[in-house]
């Protein structure tokens, strides 16, 4: 806050409650959004991971969870189905998404069930309907998701030199040679990650984010 105070970042509320506190179980909660303004729970380290890796997308400009949808069982019974997530892009299209494990996947029954509910998914609630697992979780991009995360917190002196090195990139420049270029030392190099993180620089090569990795900057559609 500008007057140095504390604000507590908003509580998304949701219909589904996620029972945390359980042995054997990941649940949790993580911070997102600008100035960290959203708190968000989660039911598995595979909620958490898809969460990331899709924030840290370009054009994902919302992120809801544990979205109610309702659906006509096969027995014409109503029910309801909670979407882990729904993610809003800068055009306008909306993802539903499922999360499971594999395990559960690929049984046949959650497979079926599955299917019913994404047919029944009208555009008025989403455009397209996924289901992600672990293993559709790419390690390269779980990672650069990951120090993203952990390095969004703003430094306005670092965060400036970087902007203004950025400017004089022309074609592409190694990471390394910006973060001397800042000359601010391990600040820098994580102000180039929050730059990579805004989308205003990118990877050239689809890597890891390190000192040796190729970046340039992005040009908006």
């Amino acid at each position: 806050m500008e007057d140095g105070g504390i604000a507590m970042p908003e509580r998304l509320k949701t219909i589904h409650t996620v029972a945390k506190g359980r042995r054997e179980h990941f649940t949790g909660q993580f911070t997102f959004g600008p100035d960290e303004g959203r708190t968000m729970d989660i039911e598995s380290n595979t909620e958490l991971r898809v969460a990331l890796v899709t924030i840290a997308r370009p054009g994902v400009v919302g992120l809801e969870n544990q979205v109610p949808f309702k659906w006509v069982k096969p027995d014409g019974k109503p029910a309801t189905h909670h979407f882990d997530f729904r993610v809003l892009m800068a055009n306008g299209w909306r993802r539903a998404i499922m999360v499971k494990s594999e395990y559960r996947r690929r049984r046949s029954e959650v497979q079926n069930e599955l299917a019913q509910i994404a047919a029944q998914v009208t555009p008025d609630f989403a455009d397209e309907v996924v289901v992600m697992t672990e293993r559709d979780i790419d390690p390269v991009e779980l990672f650069n998701a990951e120090l993203k995360h952990e390095m969004r917190r703003t430094d306005p002196e670092a965060d400036a030199v970087a902007r203004r090195v950025m400017c004089e990139v022309v074609a592409s420049a190694q990471i390394q040679d910006l973060v001397e270029a800042i000359d601010l030392g391990a600040r820098g190099f994580r102000a180039v990650v929050r730059l990579i993180r805004s989308h205003e620089l990118e990877l050239i090569n689809k890597v890891r984010i390190a000192h040796e990795a190729y970046v340039r900057r992005r040009i908006h559609q």
